[in-house]
């Protein structure tokens, strides 16, 4: 099953928080998530089973953070991290008797570019090359590149899945504020003319806000995207209560706003922060009918 069949689907259902799941599980505040490929792998197989259950048809493996500046108080590299990530992904693939796709995920490095930062871009072209090789290596089915907030490191990163992804269909969402600009500034037009030019096979939005902030800017994307969109929130806006970060959106409003966008014409629906199993089944419901 070749992930250029998807393309040709009004909607692909992706799954939903990967973090908010394994947060649930034990994972500690400030441990890399990725590290439990390795040394958790149970917890991390059994998140993915729960969102093929929910009939989520991309399963995104448990990689966002597989670069080696994100690993330094891990001692596994991020090909390893990645191999065993995608591997997890396919067991439960096969336990389920489904058939769905896998995406190798692939977050910011946490470090800005020049001239903002000090990293070169050939720095960061090294940096995400690794992942990615290992990631078509091992089975994956497309790269999704998300929770981006700044253009130019975007750009390099869909410039890394090009030049060493196997021709793996790339797709990029940033992370944009209600009123629908990035961390550095640009608005949403501007970076999706610029994923676009850089050979972004689907592109959007995650995390960030909610499904009623995408719905505002929806229009705005459908009046400047060529390509298909892909939009994964997080379950609304994050209010902070009894000392942590909390998203109160439920599923039944979750996917009440998510069929407005499926009936807008988005293609690719999924959830970030705070969504779970619970929020894609009624995606998924919504998305096949």
């Amino acid at each position: 099953m070749h992930f250029s069949e998807a393309f040709s689907k009004k909607h692909i259902v992706f799954d939903g928080g990967l973090g908010t799941m394994l947060l649930a599980a034990g994972l500690k505040a400030g441990m890399s998530p990725d590290s439990w490929n390795i040394t958790n792998p149970d917890a991390v197989r059994a998140v993915h089973a729960a969102y093929l259950a929910a009939g989520a048809d991309v399963i995104t493996a448990n990689t966002f953070g597989s670069t080696k500046p994100r690993l330094k108080r891990v001692s596994n590299t991020p090909a390893e991290l990645v191999e065993a990530g995608i591997r997890l992904v396919q067991e439960a693939i096969r336990a389920s008797g489904r058939e769905a796709y896998i995406a190798l995920d692939l977050g910011s490095l946490g470090e800005f570019l020049e001239p903002l930062g000090d990293l070169t871009e050939e720095e960061a072209l090294a940096y995400f090359r690794e992942p990615i090789e290992a990631g078509a290596a091992a089975g994956a089915d497309c790269i999704l590149i998300e929770t981006m907030a700044a253009l130019d490191e975007a750009l390099v990163c869909v410039k890394a899945a090009r030049l060493f992804g196997g021709g793996l269909p790339v797709l990029c969402t940033m992370t944009y504020d209600p009123n629908g600009r990035i961390l550095t500034g640009e608005p949403l037009e501007k970076v999706v003319a610029a994923l676009e030019d850089a050979g972004a096979d689907a592109l959007g939005s995650n995390c960030g806000v909610g499904p009623e902030q995408l719905v505002s800017l929806l229009p705005r994307f459908l009046a400047c995207a060529h390509k298909p969109l892909v939009l994964q929130p997080n379950a609304g806006l994050p209010v902070y209560q009894d000392g942590e970060t909390r998203y109160l959106v439920g599923p039944e409003a979750f996917a009440e706003q998510m069929e407005i966008l499926a009936n807008g014409g988005v293609w690719g629906l999924g959830g970030c922060c705070g969504t779970t199993p619970a929020h894609i089944t009624l995606v998924s419901a919504l998305a096949h009918a």
